[in-house]
Parts: structure tokens; C-alpha cells; sequence
């Protein structure tokens, strides 16, 4: 008999709830994988700052410990395991940045095969707009580099001049299906339900769609909108807050604040059409994901890769970003044709379960690890 391969290890960095955010929900999806559980040995280092996220990527002693403390550790486990690969979820600031350096740094130096995953699409004007040091930081950093993930075709070019493009391969996002047992069946409620779920932060554009909310105010079919998540500084919630009064929206608009679990789905379960009208350069928002799992029909814009989730006038409707009118034709369109609602729903759901779940996201990722592995890039 030949000799059994040692099954791999992978070391992944990153952090988990709470608080609850985008890469949080991805790394704890990562361990509960029992793909990749399957494919290699998983290890962790988990890098969450409990105090809350208004804490992430700033500067502050805190931040500086936590980070020393991580190195720390990750320098002990590395020499301790042997992990073939050490997975991190890099960042785009400077000051996140500078600590995951560390991280690559010290994953290469110990032997292991270092990956990044990319999960915003932002990194390239972090990179050019960085001070001569952090640019130099950044390039020094990507050639220890023996894969960059990106979440999707069009962000490859991301690391153009920094990673060569062999090294560079697509890894999507994925979740858990939220509604196991099919989509949601909806009804034709007055008023129709316009969701909106993430942080109230002006980036994420809720303002936008506020805004929208006014010039389809005395509009039929009526329409309610609701904004679900946690507010992100006490400005916008006053900017937000003065907006409503002054555009007579307090009919219409309601804010219930964080939903989770089984309110998370309740709430999904309730809404007609799901907007997430992002304005930043985002990657692929667990959000979205999580609407086409409801079968809702997807109003976004073209950041990041959302084009690869939200195929506009298939999977829903895109539209430029900042732009409210844009906005309120969009959701005018979709409230005024209940087929085309369930129609794009339906079509949600099903590119969510061919390409977005958590099982098909860690297949993607196995692939992507052993791609590494087997063509041995140092």
C-alpha cells in the first residue's frame, strides 16, 4: 500500500462575532464549513474586536495591542502547527493593513503559503492613495503573496502590477441558505414592503433611498419602507431623522433597528423588494445574498462585485449609485408588475443556490487552497 498524504492544514485568520459584520459572518461561516473541514485540517485565529465597530481600522492603543497580541499568537501557532497555508482576510486601510503585513510576514517567514482574501473592492484606491510608505508596504507585502482571491471576475485587477495575474483567482462569498425549506410565498399586501438591511451608515446609501422614499411617497401601489440595522453615528441617524420630518415620510418609513435569526427572516419573509442602493466601493454584501435566498427581487448598484449577484433585468434592477430618482424609478418599476417581482425573485434564488451558498463557497475555497498547494507558489 502507498503511503497516505498528511492532510493539509489551513490556518485562517480572521474575525468572528460578535459584533456582527460582513467578514465576522464569513469567517464563522468558514469554520462551521464541513467542506472545508473535510479538505483540510482548519485552525483559527480569531482577530475580533469585541468592543463594538466603531473601533475597526482606527488607530488607538487598543487597536495596537490587540494587534501585537495577534502577531503573537499567530507566530506561536505557525511554528507550533506547521500549517501548509495561513488564510487572512486582508483589510484596506493603513492602519488594518499594517497588522495583516505582519500576518503575511510572518506567515512566510515560518514556511507557510500565505493567501489573501479580498471582501471589499476598494483595495486599489486604498493603494493609490496611500502615503509613499504604506504604498511601498503594500507592493513589498503582495510578493510574498502565493494567491490573491478577489470576489469576482471584474476585481481582478485589483492587484494589477502588485500580484501577477496567475496568482490571482475568484472565491466568491457565500452563505447558509436562510430558508432551507423554499422561498417564502408572498402575497399581494398593500402596502408593499421596500427592505433595506445593513448599517444606517450614509456609504451603504440609505440616505438615497430615503430619498426615494419622498418622491414615491403619494404614489400608487403604496409603499412602506423599512431600514433594518444598526445606526453608525448619531449624525446620520439626526441627518436621517430631520430628512423624514421635513419630507412627511413618518407614515411611510420605520426603523425597528438590528433584526437576527429568525427575525432576520421574518423580516425577509415580509418585504415585497429588497434595495441595497451601496454608494462605497463594496465587495459582494451577505445582505444581497441573503434577499435572492428570500426570492426578492435585488435593486442595487454596480460596486464591487454585486454585477456578478444581481444580473440587472434578471435577478433585479441596477442602477447608478447616488442617485435617488434612479432609485425610485427602479422600485416603481418592479412595485407596478407583481409577475416581474416574482419572476426576478424566482431567478434570484435559483442563481443564489447554483453559485452563493456557504457549501458552494467553501468548494470554491478548497479549490482555490489546494490550486496553492499543488502548484507550489513560494
Amino acid at each position: 500500500m502507498g503511503q497516505e498524504r498528511r492532510r493539509r492544514k489551513v490556518l485562517i485568520i480572521g474575525p468572528t462575532p460578535p459584533p456582527y459584520q460582513g467578514m465576522a459572518v464569513f469567517t464563522e461561516m468558514l469554520l462551521r464549513s464541513p467542506v472545508l473541514s473535510a479538505a483540510y485540517e482548519v485552525l483559527h485565529l480569531d482577530t475580533a474586536d469585541r468592543r463594538g465597530l466603531d473601533n475597526m481600522g482606527r488607530l488607538d492603543l487598543g487597536n495596537v495591542i490587540l494587534a501585537l497580541r495577534h502577531a503573537c499568537e499567530l507566530a506561536w501557532r505557525v511554528a507550533r502547527h506547521r500549517p501548509d497555508v495561513v488564510y487572512v482576510e486582508v483589510s484596506q486601510n493603513e492602519w488594518a493593513y499594517l497588522r495583516d503585513a505582519v500576518f503575511i510576514a510572518i506567515g512566510r517567514a515560518l514556511g507557510a503559503r500565505v493567501v489573501t482574501h479580498l471582501h471589499g473592492s476598494h483595495f486599489r484606491q486604498f493603494y493609490e492613495a496611500a502615503r509613499p510608505p504604506f504604498r511601498w508596504l503594500v507592493r513589498r507585502s503582495s510578493r510574498w503573496l502565493s494567491g490573491a482571491l478577489v470576489l469576482g471576475e471584474g476585481l481582478r485587477e485589483i492587484y494589477d502590477g502588485l500580484v501577477p495575474a496567475e496568482r490571482v483567482r475568484v472565491a466568491p462569498n457565500g452563505i447558509a441558505d436562510p430558508f432551507p425549506e423554499g422561498a417564502p410565498a408572498r402575497t399581494s399586501s398593500r402596502p408593499l414592503t421596500v427592505a433595506y438591511l445593513g448599517a444606517l451608515f450614509r456609504p451603504k446609501g440609505f440616505i438615497e433611498l430615503l430619498r426615494a422614499a419622498a418622491l414615491l411617497r403619494d404614489e400608487e401601489p403604496e409603499l412602506h419602507f423599512v431600514f433594518a440595522g444598526p445606526w453608525v453615528s448619531d449624525e446620520e441617524r439626526a441627518e436621517a431623522t430631520e430628512l423624514v420630518a421635513r419630507e412627511g415620510l413618518g407614515s411611510i418609513v420605520s426603523f425597528p433597528g438590528v433584526v437576527s435569526g429568525e427575525a432576520k427572516r421574518e423580516f425577509l419573509r415580509e418585504a415585497d423588494i429588497f434595495v441595497f442602493p451601496g454608494i462605497q466601493a463594496e465587495g459582494l454584501p451577505l445582505v444581497i445574498l441573503e434577499a435572492m435566498a428570500a426570492g426578492l427581487p435585488v435593486v442595487s448598484t454596480p460596486v464591487g462585485a454585486v454585477p456578478d449577484a444581481v444580473l440587472d433585468g434578471e435577478t433585479g434592477l441596477i442602477v447608478p449609485p447616488g442617485d435617488p430618482a434612479a432609485l425610485a424609478a427602479a422600485i416603481r418599476r418592479l412595485a407596478s408588475d407583481e409577475s416581474l417581482r416574482e419572476r426576478m425573485g424566482r431567478a434570484g434564488r435559483e442563481r443564489f443556490l447554483a453559485k452563493f451558498t456557504d457549501e458552494r463557497c467553501a468548494e470554491q475555497l478548497v479549490a482555490a487552497l489546494d490550486w496553492v498547494c499543488d502548484l507550489g507558489y513560494g
